[in-house]
């Protein structure tokens, strides 16, 4: 057990000092995450991956936009389940506070989603957004971040919280 922990100390503390991963003017980030949740009955699954590709036009603002697709398992009272799938996509902007010499880069954001183009009643999401990229390389990084999303439509209530994890490259 103590080589274990010895083995993740180095791993996450020595290697990461080493790499000073960081974007830079005209860097392309792509990114990959997914989320699943399901409601507390079980009547309703739903998983999403979701790309981003994004450019950095300073060191510190990037511009994006990330494709998704969504597959929603529904199971109704009788037991019968209907599996759909939707296609949706995402612009964003994030300003990331850099630091000389980092490997985490904490970042806060605003973006638009819409989760369903077959929708055409739904006017889709916009909310804000704050994560940090964990740089585990100079070009490559775990991302962790956090989402509030209210909708767009009329008489819509309420939001949308998502905690997102993914992986992040950089060219």
């Amino acid at each position: 057990m103590k080589t274990l922990l010895s083995c993740l100390i180095v791993v996450f503390l020595v290697v990461p000092s080493m790499l000073l991963g960081q974007q830079q003017q005209g860097d392309l980030e792509l990114g990959f995450q997914g989320f699943y949740f399901t409601d507390t009955e079980g009547l309703i699954g739903v998983g999403t991956l979701q790309g981003k590709i994004g450019s950095f036009f300073t060191d510190n603002l990037e511009i994006g936009f990330s494709p998704s697709l969504s597959i929603v398992t529904t199971t109704g009272f009788d037991g019968e389940s209907e599996t759909t799938s939707t296609f949706g996509a995402g612009a964003f902007l994030t300003y990331s506070f850099l630091s000389e010499n980092a490997t985490t880069v904490p970042y806060f954001g605003a973006q638009y989603y819409k989760s369903d183009f077959d929708d055409e009643e739904d006017s889709g999401s916009a909310g804000i957004n704050a994560g940090v990229k964990f740089y585990f390389t100079k070009k490559a990084a775990f991302d962790v971040s956090g989402n509030y999303l209210f909708s767009l439509n009329e008489n819509a209530e309420g939001g949308l919280i998502l905690i997102s994890f993914g992986l992040s490259f950089l060219f």
